[in-house]
């Protein structure tokens, strides 16, 4: 069985994989870093909560037992991943999808 923490690299190593595929560059503007400020916030408060009541438990032996406030590391590592990855990929595949749209020609 694998560790959490060896999920998480395959998650991270995915992430990379994909987005040098598809050419995948993360804009690092105002939006990108509110957009990873809020939903780190967010994961925070919900990630404290499912953790401290606990509703949520991980064996301390699957994780590196560096803790965020009640919950593991590990976790922050899905945010990003996803955070940096589904914009730029959603924007080129979208890009794609427009380009290679047919135009129609009406007959006059």
């Amino acid at each position: 069985m694998f560790s959490y923490s060896v999920l998480i690299l395959i998650c991270f190593a995915t992430t990379a994989a994909v987005a040098l595929l598809y050419g995948v560059r993360p804009k690092l503007n105002r939006i990108f870093v509110l957009t990873l400020l809020i939903s780190l916030g967010m994961m925070l408060v919900f990630n404290t909560f499912l953790t401290a009541l606990p509703i949520v438990m991980y064996n301390t032996n699957s994780i590196l037992g560096i803790r965020v406030l009640t919950f593991p590391v590990e976790d922050i590592g899905y945010l990003i991943a996803v955070v940096v990855l589904l914009p730029g990929l959603y924007e080129k595949l979208c890009h794609e999808k427009r380009s290679t749209k047919p135009t129609s020609k009406k007959n006059s």
